[in-house]
């Protein structure tokens, strides 16, 4: 895959805690990938929480009764 060149300005405290998150020989590519994984996930599994909280689901077994 061809990748494009592309800057991202961040304060040196942001690039700092950025590269404290990757490991030996990860590229930011495949760090900043990674972040937006766990983004979209937490995300989701925070709509989940929030849904089962409110009420808008239904007990499983009480769906086959």
């Amino acid at each position: 895959m061809t990748l494009a060149t592309k800057r991202i300005p961040v304060t040196e405290e942001t690039l700092e805690m950025i590269k404290g998150l990757g490991h030996k020989g990860q590229t930011y590519d495949d760090l900043l990938q990674e972040m937006a994984k766990a983004y979209r996930r937490e995300k989701f599994l925070k709509m989940l929480k929030e849904r089962r909280e409110e009420g808008d689901f239904i007990d499983f077994d009480e769906a086959f009764v």
